[in-house]
């Protein structure tokens, strides 16, 4: 998964990735661990040789210094192309630097609407191709159904495509269908019920995103912690959780992702799929090998195993279940793949 960090001039996105990277802001391009209790849990019952945690990298756009001059704005469009969501940084809090008061209706407003006219051009220039290329029937209700929605300033991502449609526009790349999480930077010692209150104001404009306010100062200090004491001052500041986690739970619930986990001698592993996925195209996410091959999945549920704590107690009970290639595969499921290559 890769994220791209979006927002005005002094949001904030610089310390945002601080507080995703252990403290430091020093690159463009962050690796986030996925820090999953989970997998930490189990780690510490199995005693692998290796402990894999899920990751996504993020990697931070620059707001364009001349946003008057529309090359400018449509180079930053562009150079925002591929992500597989966006979060979107919301400045909440006092930067003296930028000599106005904080306003993040307003700035949110700024981006969305960028966003819209740049996905309007997208389509118009592909119409505009057509007359050299042929669209498909498909194509053009497609087009058709994305122009209207973006004419009546509608983001994409509340557009109730059809299959055929979403599979020929999707290598557009549109903005406004990209996944995006709303990052709200608070004061420093901002508190919860503060935090709701902003978020609250902001909910109206949030068209289908999910939104998390938190302090980003702070949680740049939590993360120079060790994952142990991360959880601890985190209270103590009266956040949420770590950066990494909140901003990993919000962009897993936008995207409709989940988390399958392996476990043995050699490797306890996390790994991410979207939500609905069957055990067989599940089995893909690992090796195409196993996919082709599959046989059964070996399922217990991560809760049904620490109530019995082993697979071979699982096992003895029952527990362990043996699902074929239709089952779909739940949150926190433990599984072993039989497959025949």
């Amino acid at each position: 998964m890769e994220a791209r960090t979006i927002g005005l001039k002094g949001a904030g996105k610089r310390t945002l990735q601080a507080a995703l990277s252990e403290g430091r802001a020093d690159g463009a391009i962050t690796t986030v661990k996925v820090g999953d209790a989970r997998v930490r849990r189990l780690s510490a019952i199995f005693r692998p040789k290796k402990t894999t945690f899920a990751e996504f990298k993020v990697r931070m756009a620059h707001w364009p210094a001349a946003t008057g001059r529309r090359s400018e704005m449509e180079r930053y469009l562009i150079s925002l192309t591929g992500a597989q969501v966006f979060l979107h940084v919301l400045r909440a809090c006092a930067n003296p630097l930028l000599g106005e008061a904080p306003n993040p209706t307003r700035d949110l407003a700024v981006l969305d609407q960028e966003f819209l006219v740049g996905d309007l051009i997208t389509v118009e220039r592909a119409f505009d191709r057509s007359k050299k290329t042929k669209l498909s029937e498909v194509g053009r209700r497609a087009l058709n159904r994305a122009k209207e929605a973006l004419e009546s300033e509608t983001p994409l991502r509340l557009v109730d495509f059809p299959q055929d449609e979403l599979a020929f526009i999707a290598p557009y790349n549109l903005l406004t269908q990209t996944p995006q999480v709303l990052l709200l930077n608070l004061e420093s010692g901002a508190t919860a019920e503060e935090a709701a209150t902003i978020t609250e104001s902001l909910s109206d404009g949030a068209a289908g995103r999910t939104i998390v306010a938190f302090p980003f100062f702070d949680a740049a200090e939590v993360a120079t912690l060790s994952p142990e004491e991360q959880e601890e001052f985190a209270a103590a500041l009266d956040l949420p959780g770590p950066a990494a986690d909140l901003v990993t739970k919000a962009c897993f619930k936008q995207m409709g992702l989940i988390t399958f986990l392996t476990v043995g001698e050699d490797e306890v592993r996390a790994w991410t799929l979207h939500r609905g996925l069957s055990a067989k195209r599940t089995a893909g996410t690992i090796h195409s090998d196993i996919e082709r091959g599959f046989i059964r999945a070996e399922v217990v549920a991560y809760h049904t195993f620490l109530q019995h704590g082993s697979l071979k107690a699982c096992r003895d009970a029952g527990a362990l279940r043996l699902e074929g290639k239709d089952y779909v595969v739940q949150d926190g499921d433990i599984i072993e793949f039989r497959f025949n290559v």
